[in-house]
């Protein structure tokens, strides 16, 4: 018995697979450069099949873009740490910018001191309290600079403290608000008297030679310079902060608040001779 041969490319297989061909020659053409003759049957074509591409492009996107998150990923971690690190480079950079600042308006000041006849030696502060009740800082400079215990030490806002220790290097300071510094003054009014320290956080306590003395709040208070002091006259120490009034048996009490920055960075030694 024999059977009719089938054939495999119908009418309908052959026109579909001639339309395929004439589709991708058609967009060969419309991606062909340089094809100036055919720009208007390029354009033609483009505007017809230009729903068969945005199809195309909606259906393949997705998995592009898939694709280059899955194995981009490690790029993209590259850069997001390569732009952090150059943004804590920047924070750090903008730090020390700021404290070089500060370094330099301190040593503005402390330029600006002017000790007549007296020479000086300016330091840097290498370490502070060890604790909220130890008031001594440690300067990078000592005997060998002609530092000496009893040595007057300032800032550029006013008397920091005195000279404690020495080492041939290094010099102990101990802070104006220390219990037991005592520090004669004068005013600009010629009033004298003494200020002490009453420990770390509080003002100095004035004491007037005259209790029949009147001063003010906001009055300056200066070294009065009288002999055998190691402190030169006419600096500044602070500026009485509060005056409580006392009873018969009491005078007031008068507390001075410091003018020196007792956190400054530098400091300069009044290299003035202290009393034997």
């Amino acid at each position: 018995m024999t059977f009719p041969r089938h054939n495999s490319r119908n009418p309908r297989s052959r026109a579909t697979v001639a339309l395929l061909i004439l589709t991708a020659l058609t967009l060969l053409v419309l991606d062909l450069p340089g094809t100036g003759p055919l720009d208007p049957v390029r354009n033609a074509f483009g505007a017809a099949f230009r729903p068969i591409r945005a199809a195309g492009n909606a259906v393949f996107e997705p998995l592009s873009n898939g694709w280059k998150g899955a194995f981009g990923y490690d790029d993209v971690r590259d850069e997001n740490d390569r732009l952090r690190a150059q943004l804590e480079e920047q924070k750090g950079l903008e730090a020390e910018i700021s404290r070089l600042r500060a370094d330099n308006q301190q040593l503005r000041k402390l330029n600006g001191i002017t000790v007549e006849g007296v020479p000086s030696k300016a330091a840097k502060v290498i370490g502070g309290p060890l604790s909220s009740f130890e008031q001594v800082v440690r300067v990078d400079a000592g005997s060998s600079s002609k530092i000496k215990v009893g040595m007057a030490v300032v800032t550029g806002g006013g008397v920091l403290g005195r000279v404690s220790r020495t080492t041939r290097s290094t010099s102990t300071v101990d802070l104006i608000t220390k219990p037991g510094i005592k520090i004669g003054i004068s005013t600009k009014d010629g009033f004298r008297g003494l200020v002490q320290g009453q420990g770390p956080d509080s003002p100095l306590l004035l004491t007037l030679e005259s209790d029949e003395v009147e001063i003010k709040e906001g009055a300056w208070i200066y070294t009065s310079g009288i002999d055998r002091s190691a402190f030169p006259g006419d600096l500044p120490i602070g500026r009485v902060s509060k005056i409580s009034k006392g009873s018969e048996a009491v005078g007031a009490r008068i507390e001075v608040e410091p003018s020196a920055d007792l956190t400054s960075r530098y400091v300069r030694v009044i290299l003035k001779e202290p009393p034997s």
